[in-house]
């Protein structure tokens, strides 16, 4: 008696499911290595033994937030610098000339400088007063709150301080007391500067380096710059003093703004110092972070050759489960028979 082994329909029809179904499986892997370059099963691929790959990993993560700290650090130091740029830009152009005798000697003249004024100490507020995302960068360690106060609040609370004042030593001295008044003392640093000093921001831009711009507005050369800017403008809007009176607290401003002008440049250049720190950090972990990515492929990377090999392979064994199973289904008894 001659005895057959075969299978049912329903376990034939089964078993040419799970065929697919893992030629299905397996074709997707080999897609996914092939568009991404890294293989689908990284643990095979690396034998079970992801300590390396994960410290790659968690270092190539770290590396990504210092880079982010860096673009936040580089963006507020440009900003702090072009500030200061500004004013600087200023002082430059108007505290040498209000100590020359022959141009505030003449009425007219001075009334040039005078006029303007207003318009320079607002500029200078308004740069103390710049934010990068969101981040007031002469506050402090209050960055959620402008530097300074408005020009007319400034003018407001310097006029009150020099009071009834009309000598030039008299409204000098009492200029002086509002702006150098100690934290404390009802001056410049508790009236004008809305900030903090106690404790300047820091960002961290590589292990074991940070980002600390120390300048506020409140600091020493700021605060001199800002006296004599100030100064002017209280003369601008105060018509009750004579000319030889005006001559002389013009000058004395414009001895403030040459002082606070040497200051600052002082100050921009340890801004540009931390500048360049920040440019070398960023070469720096940029180098590292390849070299690491470099490291992590040379363990995970996929071969697009072996991936497309591997690909038109399995390709040609689908399309033939296809064929057989297109030929089964069309199977009857009468074909058989």
């Amino acid at each position: 008696m001659t005895q057959f082994n075969s299978i049912s329909d329903l376990a034939r029809s089964y078993q040419l499911r799970l065929s697919q179904t893992a030629i299905k499986s397996r074709l997707s892997a080999i897609w996914q290595e092939a568009t991404t370059g890294i293989k689908s099963d990284i643990p095979q691929a690396l034998r079970g033994d992801l300590n390396r790959i994960s410290q790659i990993e968690n270092r190539l993560t770290t590396l990504k937030d210092y880079s982010n700290n860096l673009s936040e650090a580089q963006g507020v130091l440009s900003a702090m610098q072009t500030a200061l740029g500004s004013i600087q830009s200023i002082v430059s152009e108007t505290g040498t000339v209000l100590m020359s005798d022959a141009i505030v000697a003449s009425p007219a003249t001075l009334g040039v400088y005078l006029d303007k004024a207003p318009a320079d100490l607002k500029t200078a507020l308004n740069a103390l007063n710049t934010s990068v995302g969101g981040r007031f960068v002469f506050s402090g360690s209050r960055t959620d709150q402008p530097a300074m106060v408005s020009y007319d609040d400034l003018l407001s609370d310097l006029t009150t301080a020099i009071g009834g004042a009309t000598s030039v030593s008299g409204v000098i001295a009492a200029i002086d007391t509002f702006f150098d008044a100690p934290a404390g003392g009802g001056g410049f640093s508790d009236q004008a500067f809305t900030g903090n000093d106690q404790g300047n921001f820091s960002i961290a831009i590589s292990p074991g380096r940070n980002v600390e711009p120390k300048i506020t507005g409140n600091s020493t050369e700021l605060r001199t710059v800002l006296k004599g800017l100030a100064t002017m403008a209280y003369l601008a809007q105060n018509d009750t003093l004579d000319h030889e009176t005006r001559r002389e607290i013009s000058r004395q401003a414009g001895r403030m703004m040459v002082e606070g002008e040497m200051q600052m440049t002082s100050a921009r250049t340890v801004l540009g110092v931390q500048q360049e720190a920040a440019a070398k950090a960023q070469t720096t972990n940029e180098a590292e972070s390849s070299a690491l990515a470099l490291a992590r492929n040379t363990l995970i990377a996929a071969d697009p050759y072996e991936a497309a090999a591997a690909m038109s392979e399995l390709e040609s064994n689908l399309e033939t489960l296809y064929a057989v199973t297109a030929r089964l289904s069309k199977l009857s008894l009468t074909d058989y028979l």
